[in-house]
């Protein structure tokens, strides 16, 4: 079943395409290539001739497109907006693209946090405990179901 982008109405492969928004009950909203094309110049360029064009044409596909999800308006018309000021910035020169940061080193595990032989010894003894009492309720769970057996066994008979 093929579904619709979200901007455009055209069909898209639900499979394959790329997503723009969760929508309610989990549905998502998709995007054809093109819509996807101009999303990426929108948020990744950093041309103001593209962004721009991107723009223009990702709002002329909005406005064509006669959608009524308002999520999918609101969602676009804060990326529009985010996008012009991005383009003023670059021509008018101010625009500092956001620092990319690198992932965090891995944690390292002090000597503080390191697990002791007392933490060791008091999870074997708790998971002993919790076992005992495992193995003791299963049995007065068994009883109780045997004795629930025998009586209803009992008062069919008699």
């Amino acid at each position: 079943m093929a579904k619709r982008c979200c901007i455009c109405q055209r069909e898209t492969d639900p499979e394959n395409s790329p997503i723009l928004t969760m929508g309610g009950y989990g549905n998502p909203k998709l995007l054809c290539p093109d819509c996807d094309a101009r999303v990426t110049t929108l948020t990744e360029s950093l041309d103001a001739e593209e962004i721009g064009n991107a723009i223009s044409e990702l709002g002329a596909a909005l406005t064509a497109g006669d959608t009524q999800d308002t999520q999918v308006i609101a969602i676009v018309t804060e990326m529009l907006e985010e996008s012009k000021n991005k383009k003023d910035a670059i021509e008018n020169g101010n625009y500092t693209p956001e620092e990319v940061t690198e992932p965090e080193e891995a944690f390292e595990i002090t000597e503080e946090l390191e697990e002791t032989e007392e933490d060791r010894l008091l999870d074997e003894e708790e998971a002993r405990i919790a076992k005992k009492i495992d193995t003791v309720t299963s049995w007065i769970a068994g009883a109780f179901f045997i004795a629930t057996v025998v009586f209803l066994i009992i008062k069919a008979f008699f």
